[in-house]
């Protein structure tokens, strides 16, 4: 699977810790009344962490548009095993050219001031220094997902399990699309995979192994955009 997101880890200390964000992608139209996303930042840790959210320039792939968005809260505070929500909105200025735009969305820990045994002393919660970079994609202009399935076949592995392959082809001018794999069944059931994001112009040779299906039983697959499950096509054998 070919990830267009960027993902930056300066650890400085070497206690254990899990940053975890979801959805991991941004995927909106960004023109017009603009772009609105909410991601969840979780909290695995037993220590309360606080993070200062910025907004960079993105990796030189595609236009930059850090200097268009709007976020909230610009720190974040989350408890021990809890979680809490970043508010972005992104919003292209008129006569933007379509295409694809895209920014480093910034989370670094700062410490937490905690008091210890003795109330008069102030220690720092945070041990460990985290500065993490997620790169986010947004686009511009009436881009409608266009992906084409061929050479679809079934099959089946030594252990016996069915396996799905398939090429698709992103037609889709000047956008780059996340998107899920539906395999369907004869009785109406599926099965869904996210398989990531695949570039303009790109082809992805997809393999998916199914645990609970049979071969005799498949039919097909379904290709929706991961994030607003659209159907952009399907596929029979």
């Amino acid at each position: 699977m070919k990830k267009i997101m960027a993902f930056l880890f300066f650890l400085t200390f070497s206690i254990t810790f899990a940053f975890h964000m979801t959805p991991t992608f941004y995927e909106q139209r960004i023109d017009g009344p603009g772009g609105y996303k909410e991601f969840i930042l979780k909290n695995t840790s037993n220590e309360t962490l606080r993070y200062k959210i910025a907004f960079l320039p993105g990796l030189g792939k595609f236009g930059h548009m850090d200097k268009w968005v709007e976020y909230n809260p610009k720190i974040i505070t989350i408890k021990p095993q809890s979680q809490s929500i970043l508010k972005v909105y992104v919003k292209a200025p008129k006569g933007t050219p379509e295409g694809e735009y895209s920014t480093l969305l910034n989370a670094k820990t700062i410490p937490v001031p905690k008091l210890e045994k003795q109330p008069n002393e102030v220690a720092a919660a945070a041990r460990l220094g985290l500065n993490v970079s997620v790169e986010i994609v947004g686009y511009v202009g009436d881009l409608k997902a266009d992906l084409n399935v061929t050479n679809l076949k079934v099959s089946e592995d030594k252990d016996g399990k069915a396996v799905v392959t398939f090429d698709i082809k992103n037609n889709t001018p000047k956008r780059g699309v996340y998107y899920s794999v539906e395999v369907l069944e004869s009785n109406q059931n599926f099965e869904t995979t996210e398989k990531g994001r695949i570039g303009v112009g790109k082809t992805d040779k997809v393999k998916i192994t199914l645990d609970k299906m049979k071969k005799r039983d498949i039919v097909g697959i379904r290709i929706r955009e991961t994030d607003t499950r659209k159907e952009i096509t399907n596929k029979k054998l």
